[in-house]
């Protein structure tokens, strides 16, 4: 069951890899400035925050493999439309439609937690990981590869009509490889509410972890939306270059979550790799500020990727191993809203520094938050489950 869903989601990301570090340029190409790049991103966040917690509790109700269906059916639209947009305005639309449809990674680590042992919990979400890491590695290069060396005429439609193909694809592969893990049955309350009205249903120690990933994506979300343009204006980077460099990040989380973090969880506990993560992932985050040269960029990429590889798997297991019995959907769901909300944040948060007052500022607010997280959700990451 893993390998089906790791397959499918795979190929899936394969698509979301050929768009996302090709995205600020294409925007640009219509006119947008870089706080209208912020905003594109958040637009996706916005999308995924109001639609994951639903699409958790459809899962809860109706079985997974449904609603992984109906996710994945809805990124094809959503590239489809983004390759034939013409517009700034189009543009965004097919973004969102593209957020709604990245609630299949909450389905996804769903589907883990109903297959995994507790013990087992980590290694299955660092696959999970280890699938967006495949998708990052291959995306980019087929991308850069796509859009083409030409910067006077890119072919940005080119990457968008294969993310296409290949959201169509993973469809196919779980129409026919996925089965159900999860036993469908009314859940209580009501279904279409407030995004974040499911905290209540939600325990205590899950519910801080939850804001613990929230404090997370909001700082990462500054550094994947920002880094084009800070490589454009520091190293004079263009879409190509930044393919390419997404494709590093990617062997980099690859690494991390298909074959470390296995035994690293081992060795030190969830708890741990999850803190120490952090304090790498804030280290390469706050050190770009003082990036001029491409081996200073290696160096940040490497700490901030191989921090983000530890960090993401332990998390999302230990809120998975929180939650009660029959709210792993609707956690892993209000998980996910939390963290597109931290991904809305964090963009127009660091799109306003970036044009406003400097290009460094928010990497370096952006290490100083991670360990300030840390430092108040000690006590939590660390208490006996």
């Amino acid at each position: 069951m893993l390998a089906a869903v790791l397959f499918a989601t795979v190929v899936d990301l394969i698509g979301f890899g050929l768009i996302l570090p090709l995205l600020p340029f294409y925007a640009i190409h219509y006119g947008a400035s870089p706080f209208m790049v912020a905003l594109l991103a958040a637009v996706f966040s916005i999308a995924q925050f109001a639609a994951a917690p639903v699409l958790g509790g459809l899962s809860d109700r109706y079985g997974r493999k449904p609603v992984y269906i109906l996710c994945t059916a809805i990124s094809a639209i959503g590239y489809l439309w983004l390759a034939l947009a013409d517009t700034l305005l189009a543009i965004f639309l097919a973004r969102v439609l593209a957020g709604i449809g990245s609630g299949k990674i909450g389905i996804a680590q769903a589907i883990v937690a109903d297959s995994t042992a507790p013990e087992q919990r980590a290694k299955g979400m660092g696959l999970i990981g280890a699938a967006f890491g495949l998708g990052m590695i291959l995306g980019p290069v087929l991308g850069g590869l796509l859009v083409g060396p030409d910067e006077a005429h890119p072919r940005f439609a080119w990457p968008a009509f294969a993310a296409a193909g290949a959201s169509t694809l993973a469809l196919l592969l779980a129409l026919t490889l996925l089965r159900e893990t999860h036993v469908p049955r009314a859940a209580p309350g009501k279904l279409f509410r407030n995004p974040l009205a499911g905290i209540g249903d939600i325990n205590r120690r899950a519910l801080w972890l939850i804001l613990v990933y929230f404090a997370i994506n909001f700082v990462f979300a500054q550094i994947e939306t920002l880094f084009p343009l800070f490589t454009a204006t520091r190293l004079d980077w263009h879409a190509y270059d930044v393919g390419l460099a997404f494709t590093f990040i990617g062997c980099i989380v690859l690494t991390m979550q298909g074959l470390l973090i296995g035994p690293l969880t081992r060795w030190l506990g969830e708890a741990w790799v999850l803190s120490v993560g952090l304090v790498i992932l804030a280290t390469g985050t706050a050190m770009t500020w003082g990036v001029f040269s491409i081996p200073l960029m290696a160096a940040s990429i490497l700490c901030t990727a191989g921090g983000f590889g530890m960090v993401n798997p332990s998390i999302n297991s230990l809120i998975s191993r929180a939650a009660d019995e029959g709210r792993v959907g609707l956690t892993m769901g209000v998980n996910q809203a939390m963290a597109a909300l931290g991904r809305v944040a964090g963009p127009i948060f660091g799109g306003l520094l970036f044009d406003e007052v400097g290009i460094t500022l928010p990497y370096l607010i952006g290490g100083a938050l991670l360990l300030l997280t840390l430092l108040c959700g000690w006590r939590v990451i660390h208490a006996k489950a």
